[in-house]
């Protein structure tokens, strides 16, 4: 409930169906006075979840906590001033919040800090109720009966999970209906012409990709999740950057594929944000006992297990030898890649990655500085960039299409002629930034990173 706001009325914005297709307009999301967000976008620090955690976020957790600040996306910042609880079960039922008018459509005043937080949300009194059939796969094993002989042991009981009483925005049931309405209206076209429900298609952020079901009437609409955000196979249940599908609830990319509201799937997530860029220390450096070109490094990359005690630090291989004396590697903080997959290295296994700035030159001319992060910034904090979505990394980049994520992400990374580090994105040039400011490098300018 946004306190400060006036009474019932409402303020629409003009949003994009898709972030990179201009072609298929904007679609209008009204905002008010209340507003539904995702329950795991609010963080309850004085309920079970935070006595679980010690009263303290997640490591990394940038969406709402009581008392700070974040984003409604498109729209405005606000904070979280008041949790109203049931009665009986000590749960938050209503958030009482604080909206700041001179931050409206992503606008960060001047002299303030930027708020990094980003989350979805459908205004209360707009917002469409429909079911979600969340399918997922038929068998939990990738060859189903290979161990047991029998395939029906390998079958997923949770394949098909029903959401009922989602919300979603007003434009998605306005173009459901009108779907509905045009197939109605010329049930004998032309195959080639014919629409279906399943015509109807969204990215559902953060939750995936879904299709109107063929059972939806204009008084009961159902959406059935044909593809899920990414491929899970493997993925490792403690791993703490492991994402969950979220549930829905949440602002559409998508559009119709005929009947006018434009159409295709969007991209899952941008390749920046699947790459897991943190902020490390480096504790031991040494030589590589097995070649003169490489170095041995202890890094802290703020890993934990599951009871939240911190993990052994990794050991990295990195080509640095002769580029940088140990001296002043020791308790220097640095960004680390860490979802990339391990690598033998002459022997032994690196474990992560480190940038670093390069000038170009070959062989003593070269000069290495590597990518230097504020010392107040934690270990394993992830790292963002400017004006983008918090990011979403992979459990792991192993595949060869997942490698060539990072082979693009790296090609964009240099440091600006102030000495700090960017991605650029197309036309966009984003800094790589931190919960304490810029990533820089000490002296290097205009120049690659890799």
């Amino acid at each position: 409930t946004i306190t400060n706001w006036s009474g019932s009325t409402l303020e629409d914005f003009g949003v994009p169906r898709h972030p990179k297709r201009d072609e298929l307009g904007d679609r209008t999301v009204p905002f008010g006075k209340s507003v539904y967000i995702e329950r795991s976008d609010f963080f309850d620090l004085e309920g079970p979840e935070g006595e679980a955690n010690g009263g303290r976020p997640p490591r990394g957790f940038k969406r709402l906590l009581p008392g700070e600040k974040v984003r409604l996306k498109y729209a405005y910042v606000i904070s979280c001033d008041e949790v109203v609880r049931d009665e009986t079960t000590n749960e938050p039922v209503e958030l009482k919040c604080t909206l700041y008018p001179e931050t409206r459509a992503g606008v960060t005043p001047e002299g303030e800090a930027r708020v990094k937080g980003i989350v979805q949300w459908v205004e209360a009194s707009a917002g469409a109720r429909c079911r979600v059939m969340q399918y997922d796969r038929l068998f939990k094993a990738e060859e189903p009966g290979k161990e047991s002989d029998d395939f029906t042991a390998d079958l997923n009981k949770g394949s098909l999970k029903v959401v009922k009483d989602v919300i979603v925005e007003p434009s998605v049931a306005m173009d459901a209906l009108d779907t509905i309405a045009q197939m109605r209206s010329n049930p004998d076209a032309l195959e080639n012409d014919k629409l279906y429900h399943s015509d109807l298609t969204y990215q559902f952020e953060r939750s995936g990709y879904f299709a109107l079901d063929s059972s939806s009437t204009a008084e009961n609409l159902v959406f059935n999740r044909v593809v899920t955000l990414r491929d899970t196979w493997d993925a490792a249940p403690n791993n703490k950057n492991a994402k969950q599908p979220k549930k829905q609830n949440q602002q559409n990319n998508g559009g119709r594929k005929r009947g006018g509201g434009g159409g295709g799937q969007a991209p899952v997530v941008e390749d920046a944000r699947r790459v897991a860029l943190r902020a490390g220390t480096i504790l031991e450096a040494s030589p590589h006992p097995e070649a003169d070109s490489l170095i041995l490094l202890k890094l802290d990359c703020g890993d934990t297990n599951e009871d939240g005690e911190a993990e052994e630090p990794r050991t990295v291989v990195a080509g640095l030898a002769g580029k940088i004396p140990f001296n002043k590697l020791i308790n220097r903080k640095v960004v680390c890649i860490t979802n990339l997959k391990p690598a033998k290295m002459r022997g032994i296994e690196s474990m992560a990655m480190l940038l670093a700035a390069s000038n170009g030159k070959e062989g003593d001319d070269e000069t290495v500085q590597l990518l230097d992060v504020p010392d107040s910034v934690p270990n394993g904090e992830l790292l963002s960039f400017e004006n983008m979505d918090e990011g979403e990394p992979d459990v792991m980049l192993k595949s060869k299409g997942a490698l060539k994520v990072w082979d693009r992400v790296k090609s964009k990374l240099r440091v600006n002629e102030n000495g700090e580090a960017t991605y650029q994105d197309e036309d966009v040039v984003r800094k790589i930034t931190t919960s304490a400011g810029p990533v820089k490098v000490s002296s290097l300018t205009d120049c690659t990173i890799s």
